[in-house]
């Protein structure tokens, strides 16, 4: 997990350099998944257009992930930024170049098992 979540670190620093910085970009591995990880985004380029943006994600992490780590990936979710969820989760956000690990949350109504969210400064 720990290659795979450096190359999410970097994939998100390139994102936010191209287009601007995140809220949140995390792995989220839902209670009773398959071992499935979802990537959950937030950003105001995101909501500007969500379909453009996907496709932007979806691009990065087809060309950056090997077989494998895409095979582990379920789905990327976008979380609007007026979510009032996400001050929720803001105080488990890591500070500066880094990752940070939770378990037995919930977030979002989901019981999550697992996640990882990755520093939103992480581009700076």
């Amino acid at each position: 997990m720990n290659k795979l979540n450096q190359k999410m670190l970097k994939i998100e620093k390139y994102l936010a350099s191209q287009k601007g910085e995140f809220k949140l970009f995390a792995l989220f591995l839902r209670e009773g998944s398959p071992g499935k990880w979802d990537v959950l985004v937030s950003a105001g380029w995101i909501d500007a257009n969500k379909q453009q943006a996907l496709k932007i994600i979806t691009e990065q992490l087809t060309t950056k992930l090997n077989k494998k780590e895409l095979i582990s990936l379920s789905r990327v979710v976008v979380i609007s930024q007026d979510n009032e969820a996400l001050s929720t989760i803001n105080q488990f956000m890591p500070v500066g170049n880094q990752i940070a690990e939770i378990h037995d949350k919930t977030f979002f109504g989901l019981d999550i098992k697992q996640a990882f969210f990755i520093s939103p400064s992480s581009n700076k």
